[in-house]
């Protein structure tokens, strides 16, 4: 088939490179050849008196086209046999298509005959001299397996030479290059490539290997991470750099180094917080490092313990220290709280369903405990990262390696096929929420893409970008205290607000002072643990405020008036000490929280009954009003009224 065209303007406008160069003819041809080959097929292209002759093989193309796109498909599989003995068929029927032949070579090269590969890319090359895979490909051979650098560089020169701006070619050949040991001929070609088109990813990939290759391991790390941003898709090109960027990183990662800047750390946040900090190894430890806070175990040091075995541990000190720097300046703003939960009313499900009370007991522990630390450090972590990244450079590698580490779990924490089964599914997509926080911080800061991984649903995918989008915004402006703020947000948006909550901290600590207090002078030892409370989670904790709003609008919450009514009735019959030992046992439980309308609390010294979050609060009203009278207004209830009307009703002989 022959198409004819008049070379006019109305052409160079068809082919608007060709004009923009000033009309040039070669560079007409090249586009025109460009536009019309068809996979092998190359046009025939002839300039006579100012008339372009593209002659195209168009019965070839049908006839042969769909055969070469399987031989291509053959070669990716790794069946070179099969594909070998097809494009032989091909060179038989057409031995002038150059690229039929540059694939036999490339076959015959992986199949280990390299002299024969050579001949058939010099075919190849015979048959169209410009073939630039055909050249590169001979240079790959002579220089890789023969060791002819001198050869290989005539035919790499040979492939610029009709693509002088080819910087993919150029990247190509300087990895070959390295492979073969020729560094300085391989950052040549890179820094041509580099001078044509600096965004190449695949240029930084060659920085990187030629870094790795001279033991420049944190050049390589960075080139790396570079290749990782510029490109986009997710290829072979992606997975080598991710593989690059981790060798290289476990290579740098130098723990007397990490140690020096953890004392140097922990030596400046004494003097901020004013207090000790103790840093001790502990082998058996199941985490790789925690912290415990003075002010909660009754201590004048801050205690980190840190599991010696863990990789990057120091990095892992680093970031609970972090922890103890927000919690020390939000505490010195006033704005610091503490965190408290449960997962109750899905303990309560499984128990219906007939599970054993002690496997429900133990797996929603863990599931709570899990989901817990999840709500809780997720958006405080995004900061302590972001932190140690602008301040901590030297730690990056390990910073890198430990949010994979991270993000890998919560992938296979959330798409585990057993997992899946057990837990509840509505926990278990916001637990995948919040672990896509976690990957879209990776993503945004070191390129690693693991988004999809996760498997996430639209709107799963949704809202943790809005998350994530809300810490940006927030951590432009971010003050001690703002990343509470940015928690109970979550929460809310969550609706995890029945299942968690926060409290001031400096209402929790006044709270346990008191009770201690009261504990003393009413002689009354204080409850253990597993004396003050039933071994059954509680539901959400709350703040005092919302008390009160538990009782806005109302003019008497008759549910609390009945309740203390019962209430009034059963402290009748207990002598004075006893209500003092249930005061203080409710007192701890409402000192953590109490949800109004959820329901499965018990009070361990009223044995054999459940209580519904109001009976607590009822009960509690009552109990401080016959114990501890001086102290019932501090506690700020708002049920007078409905204590006042309950003594009237008893009065009467009511209830």
């Amino acid at each position: 088939m022959h198409i004819i065209h008049p070379i006019n303007d109305f052409l160079f406008e068809l082919f608007p490179k060709a004009k923009e160069t000033g009309k040039n003819l070669d560079v007409l041809k090249h586009e025109i050849e460009t536009f019309y080959t068809v996979g092998p097929f190359k046009p025939a292209i002839t300039i006579v008196h100012g008339i372009i002759d593209i002659e195209i093989e168009g019965e070839l193309i049908e006839k042969h086209n769909s055969r070469y796109l399987n031989i291509l498909a053959l070669c990716d599989a790794g069946q070179y046999t099969e594909a070998k003995e097809q494009i032989a068929q091909l060179i038989k029927e057409a031995p002038h298509i150059s690229e039929y032949h540059r694939v036999l070579g490339q076959i015959m090269s992986e199949q280990g005959d390299q002299d024969d590969a050579i001949n058939s890319l010099i075919d190849a090359l015979r048959w169209d001299p410009k073939n630039e895979w055909a050249l590169i490909m001979t240079g790959n051979i002579l220089a890789r397996y023969q060791q002819d650098l001198d050869a290989a560089m005539k035919y790499y020169e040979c492939a610029l030479q009709h693509k002088p701006d080819d910087y993919g070619s150029m990247t190509l050949i300087a990895i070959n290059l390295i492979q073969t040991g020729s560094l300085d001929a391989a950052r040549q070609y890179l820094d041509r490539a580099f001078a044509v088109n600096p965004a190449c990813p695949n240029m930084y990939y060659g920085f990187a290997l030629l870094a790795e290759a001279e033991h420049y391991y944190k050049e390589a790390f960075e080139m790396a991470i570079v290749a990782l941003f510029k490109n986009t898709k997710k290829d072979l090109l992606y997975q080598q750099s991710l593989k690059m960027a981790m060798k290289a990183a476990s290579e740098i990662i130098d723990e007397e180094v990490a140690g020096d800047i953890v004392n140097s750390y922990a030596s400046t946040l004494e003097e901020e917080c004013g207090k000790k900090i103790v840093i001790e190894a502990v082998a058996d430890l199941k985490t790789a490092a925690k912290i415990e806070f003075a002010e909660y175990h009754d201590r004048t040091y801050h205690l980190i313990k840190y599991n010696p075995e863990y990789p990057a541990v120091h990095y892992r000190i680093m970031h609970e220290l972090t922890h103890l720097l927000f919690a020390t300046q939000a505490r010195q703003a006033g704005t610091n709280k503490r965190f408290h939960g449960s997962l109750e009313h899905d303990a309560k499900k499984m128990s219906k369903e007939g599970y054993d009370d002690e496997v429900i007991k133990e797996y929603y522990s863990s599931l709570f405990e899990s989901l817990n630390e999840q709500i809780f450090n997720t958006p405080i972590d995004l900061y302590i990262e972001d932190y140690l990244f602008q301040n901590y450079r030297a730690l990056m590698p390990c910073q890198f390696l430990l949010l994979i580490g991270l993000v890998e779990e919560g992938i296979s924490a959330t798409t585990d096929k057993q997992i899946q089964t057990i837990a509840p599914p509505a926990i278990l997509s916001k637990s995948k929420r919040f672990n896509l926080v976690n990957a879209l911080y990776l993503l945004k800061r070191y390129g690693v893409n693991l988004i999809e991984e996760h498997q996430p649903t639209a709107s799963e995918r949704e809202q943790a970008e809005a998350f994530y989008r809300e810490y940006e915004e927030c951590r432009t402006r971010h003050r001690p205290g703002d990343e509470y703020e940015l928690l109970q947000s979550w929460v809310k948006q969550l609706h995890l607000q029945n299942y968690f909550s926060l409290v001031e901290e400096s209402d929790f600590r006044e709270h346990s002072d008191l009770i201690e207090r009261l504990c003393a002078e009413a002689n009354v030892d204080l409850p253990g643990n597993g004396d003050a409370l039933s071994e059954v989670t509680r539901p959400a904790a709350m703040k005092k405020p919302l008390f009160t709003e538990v009782h806005q609008g109302k003019d008497i919450n008759m549910a609390v008036t009945r309740f203390m009514v019962e209430a009034l009735h059963y402290f009748k019959n207990l002598t004075d000490p006893e209500i003092n030992k249930i005061a203080i046992q409710i007192g701890l439980m409402c000192g953590e929280g109490i949800s109004p309308d959820a329901e499965g609390y018990t009070i361990p010294l009223i044995a054999g009954k459940n209580f519904t979050g109001y009976q607590v609060l009822a009960y509690y009203y009552v109990s401080w009003a016959k114990a501890f009278p001086d102290e019932l207004l501090q506690r700020q209830l708002p049920f007078d009224k409905e204590y006042a009307f309950a003594q009237e009703m008893v009065g009467m002989g009511g209830a």
